[in-house]
């Protein structure tokens, strides 16, 4: 009886757990892990943006280094002309004859093999960013019969320099300093590039094109108004020489034109090169670098007229950022009196629109694209914001949701400068830091 007593009371003190109660302890276990999850997963984001910052960091010091060793900044690709060739949306008075970059942007235009795309800024700052092999190996031009040069291409599958590698081959090289983790756009083992540089409010400084994004892959495109592929940043009257002066003040970093090579290849004369006394709004208070998930390794496009791409492309829509063109209007005339200040220290409505909620121009909204090309905005997968450096080095995460206005004048090196009718008041360092 004793035995039989102790063998009951060890069923009883023991008894297993009651479905009721497993369902009970599952739940809890469920809402500890719903809990816990978001704080993981951000955890891993601040993480994956904080590398992010680390690579930017690095890849804005390079260019600053160049700028340094220089005195200037290097431009944001270079591309070759036919002299030849005459671009229908631009007349002969005002750019005579010489449209290297515009046939590489204007949908109206197919280069020539005179047109030849040649490098990015990243190539100018590979020794900067520990690439000195890469950089040695470039090939600029190579020489030809006769004297002179002939410019090698980003695409170049050969290589004038006995046992390198191609401009392709280096330009198709993976380099993590390049890239962000949190860059989803990216393609595997190929040439990627997350980062942008400063190029204003224009495509290109002679002749200012501004870009239309669209709601889809394969809407965006130059702006055109009136059969002109451009923005009116300058009279009429002034032509090219009256652009370059003013998008000179509104980015860092601009593409360039060589050419006809030959015996002597020449920069054209509209050509521009930001010298850090050029900066005087402050280094502090200019961008260099940003974001863009739609730059870099890219297949064949619309936007690349066909052609593959990579961190050497020097086409504007895959290396550099602008701010809106819809600053200057729906027409594109950026004289016009929307920006021109309004009273002793308000700036001109215009500027708000430089990052507008709810636009296809404001920061992060390209997310919803995958063509790359196809977005030259501020673009990252970081959720509320991108992350951008400084002309002085600083790496911030700027806001999607940051006052238009406070956004273009930290886009422009120079907005005290600008034209009258442009004109920028100081901005406050306290509207975008964080």
């Amino acid at each position: 009886m004793t035995s039989r007593r102790r063998s009951e009371g060890w069923r009883r003190g023991y008894r297993g757990f009651t479905l009721i109660e497993l369902l009970v302890v599952i739940s809890i276990i469920g809402i500890l892990v719903a809990l816990l999850l978001p704080a993981i997963q951000s955890a891993r984001e601040a993480g994956r943006r904080t590398q992010c910052q680390n690579n930017m960091r690095n890849v804005g010091l390079g260019i600053l280094g160049y700028a340094n060793l220089y005195g200037k900044f290097p431009p944001a690709g270079v591309i070759t002309d036919d002299p030849n060739k005459q671009n229908p949306h631009m007349p002969a008075i005002d750019v005579p004859r010489n449209q290297g970059i515009v046939s590489w942007h204007d949908p109206s235009c197919t280069p020539d093999g005179i047109e030849v795309p040649m490098y990015s800024w990243v190539v100018e700052i590979l020794p900067f960013i520990d690439q000195q092999d890469l950089y040695n190996g470039w090939a600029k031009t190579g020489a030809v019969s006769g004297g002179g040069a002939v410019p090698y291409s980003y695409l170049s599958t050969t290589s004038p320099l006995l046992g390198q590698p191609s401009n392709y081959e280096i330009g198709s090289t993976p380099l993590g300093v390049l890239r962000c983790p949190d860059d989803t756009n990216s393609i595997p083992g190929q040439g990627n590039l997350s980062y942008v540089v400063n190029g204003g409010f224009s495509l290109w400084t002679a002749l200012p094109m501004g870009w239309a994004p669209g709601a889809y892959d394969g809407q965006s495109q130059p702006t055109s108004y009136s059969g002109y592929a451009g923005m009116g940043w300058a009279s009429s009257q002034q032509g090219w020489g009256g652009n370059v002066n003013v998008c000179k003040k509104l980015g860092v970093m601009f593409l360039e034109d060589y050419g006809p090579f030959g015996p002597q290849a020449t920069q054209m004369p509209w050509n521009v090169r930001t010298t850090f006394a050029m900066i005087t709004d402050g280094s502090s208070n200019t961008l260099l670098l940003s974001e863009n998930t739609l730059a870099g390794a890219g297949s064949p496009s619309v936007y690349s007229k066909g052609a593959e791409t990579n961190w050497a492309a020097p086409l504007a829509s895959f290396c550099m950022f602008f701010g809106s063109p819809l600053v200057c209007g729906t027409q594109g005339n950026c004289t016009a009196g929307q920006l021109q200040p309004q009273g002793t220290n308000v700036d001109g409505p215009g500027w708000a629109l430089a990052n507008q909620v709810g636009t296809f121009e404001n920061i992060n909204y390209g997310t919803n694209l995958t063509i790359k090309g196809s977005f030259p905005f501020s673009n990252s997968n970081h959720p509320g914001g991108c992350n951008m450096v400084f002309c002085d080095g600083a790496t911030r995460f700027v806001r999607t949701s940051i006052d238009g206005t406070v956004y273009s004048k930290i886009i422009t090196p120079a907005g005290s400068k600008l034209p009258i009718y442009a004109r920028q008041f100081p901005v406050s360092q306290d509207a975008f830091t964080q």
